[in-house]
């Protein structure tokens, strides 16, 4: 029995006095019935943490157990756990709302001792995040980025998981902090305090701390005396500790770009994250010479630069011909052009190659060949007529000299335009099926290449313009050549049409003019 329940027998026995008027006889009544003196549990402690309350406290004489109240905004008062433990961990609960706890002790005979006095507790997050939750650092200097609800007073930050070294500080959003030395993961832990003195339980963050990187070996397959122009060379770079992550690549002398080395099985790379960056790389035609320099650079994933390194092997080029000038065209019409170039003075000379496309390229995409028009074997022929084009449209043209290596050399790149002629004009016939508000308009087919749109124009009046006014509809289809004008009023009025025809490059021509008047 508790002490809850002795109390309500207590009351009902006073209520049965009163009633039978014997109130006056009875001279004391205890409140609580002396069983065992169970004092109440001392040195009571609150840990909040995310969802969770843990209580402890110390244990008590001749109690075999305890009993733990809760109370709250939430829910009356109440019993939420009978243990033998001297702690408790409540974890149904939600975070930010006030929560009360008393705890009293219970003896063998079932009565409840004294309990504790309310001790109030708030469940919070509590974290630290370390330089925005980044994987790496390259300085013992980061920043602390807390979480903590508003009701914490203090913190205590260390980088022991014991907490010696810190001390108690005023609680802070963020806090600027200095990592132990030498390379590797570094834990910060920190434990936090609320306004009621509750604590949290330690949180730590960890960021790995990397200070160097170190380039050891770049080597170049395969190892050949002399590569042919575009052929793949294989690089490959080791660096100090198989470091993945970072960003390798070589400097070619006479080569502007750094090519890129790869860690992730692909471009050449053999396996990935290996801490072995490799890479196949096919080289432009304009990169030649005689025992090239390659340096390497690298950078690691926590911002670490490599010192230089210059690789033992070295690169060397067979000479490639000499390219031709593309002079320009020798003549050009609404659908052809003839392109003209000096003529190749290469001894081994093979063949030349015709590349074409509607838009500008550089040397390589045109060597790729998917542009190939022609392959020529006379080497004193130094003309091309490039026929079926479209009229009006603007094309680019390269030449390569190629020799009996298959040496390549290209060509500068010239662009040139068919000849965009004023286009055909149509002719509209006698105006037919005509009605008291519609009119049938049909007229000639366009031929030419170039074809872009039918625009309809009318006018109340003669002499009708492709004024924007008078526009009445556009037709893009050069098969459709009639059109039905409705919604007009030939009863009163007299209407005046002409069908203009519009090219590619916005050139037009007029049809001749009809009337519904005849």
């Amino acid at each position: 029995m508790n002490r809850k329940s002795l109390h309500i027998t207590l009351l009902i026995i006073l209520i049965l006095f009163t009633i039978s008027g014997c109130l006056n006889d009875v001279k004391e009544i205890p409140s609580y019935i002396d069983g065992e003196d169970i004092e109440a549990p001392q040195n009571i402690a609150v840990t909040v943490d995310d969802g969770k309350v843990t209580l402890s406290w110390g244990k008590v004489s001749n109690a075999v157990s305890y009993k733990v109240y809760r109370n709250s905004l939430l829910a009356e008062e109440r019993i939420i756990a009978e243990t033998q433990d001297t702690f408790y961990v409540d974890d149904n609960i939600i975070n930010s709302n006030e929560y009360y706890y008393s705890v009293a002790g219970v003896g063998n005979s079932g009565l409840e001792g004294t309990r504790t006095d309310w001790i109030i507790a708030i469940p919070s997050i509590y974290s630290l995040l370390i330089n925005n939750g980044i994987a790496y650092t390259n300085s013992i200097n980061v920043n602390i980025r807390v979480t903590a609800p508003e009701t914490t007073l203090l913190m205590k930050i260390a980088n022991d998981s014991a907490l010696t070294e810190g001390s108690w500080e005023n609680c802070a959003p963020s806090r600027n902090w200095t990592l132990k030395q030498s390379d590797g993961e570094k834990n910060v832990y920190a434990v936090f305090q609320d306004a009621n003195g509750n604590k949290s339980s330690p949180v730590n963050a960890s960021i790995i701390l990397d200070t160097y990187s170190r380039i050891t070996d770049i080597s170049i397959t395969p190892n050949s005396s002399f590569y042919d122009i575009g052929e793949m060379i294989h690089f490959s770079m080791h660096v100090d500790g198989d470091e993945t992550g970072g960003n390798a690549g070589v400097l070619i002398e006479g080569y502007s770009e750094i090519v890129k080395l790869y860690d992730n099985q692909k471009s050449g790379d053999n396996i990935a994250l290996d801490g072995v960056y490799e890479r196949d790389f096919y080289p432009p035609v304009s990169l030649r010479g005689i025992d090239i320099l390659v340096h390497g650079t690298f950078t690691d994933k926590a911002g670490n630069m490599a010192p230089g390194f210059e690789s033992e092997d070295k690169i060397s080029f067979k000479d490639p011909p000499l390219p031709v000038q593309l002079i320009g065209a020798s003549d050009s019409t609404t659908n052809s052009i003839t392109i003209a170039w000096t003529a190749s003075i290469e001894e081994n000379f093979k063949l030349y190659r015709v590349y074409r496309d509607t838009i500008s390229h550089n040397i390589l995409d045109f060597e790729k060949g998917i542009f190939l028009i022609d392959e020529l074997i006379n080497q004193s022929q130094t003309g091309y007529p490039d026929n079926s084009l479209m009229e009006g449209e603007e094309y680019y043209y390269r030449v390569y000299v190629i020799n009996d290596l298959n040496e390549s050399a290209g060509s500068n790149e010239i662009s040139v335009f068919t000849y965009d002629a004023i286009p055909e004009a149509v002719v509209l016939d006698t105006l037919s099926s005509i009605g008291t508000n519609r009119v049938t308009l049909t007229w000639s087919q366009n031929q030419n290449s170039d074809f872009n749109e039918y625009r309809i124009y009318r006018s109340t009046s003669p002499g009708v313009t492709n004024s924007q006014i008078d526009l009445v509809t556009t037709i893009f289809q050069r098969e459709t050549t009639w059109y039905d004008d409705i919604d007009i009023d030939l009863a009163s009025e007299d209407y005046y049409y002409r069908v203009y025809v519009y090219d590619m490059g916005n050139k037009f021509s007029r049809s001749n003019e009809v009337a519904t008047t005849q």
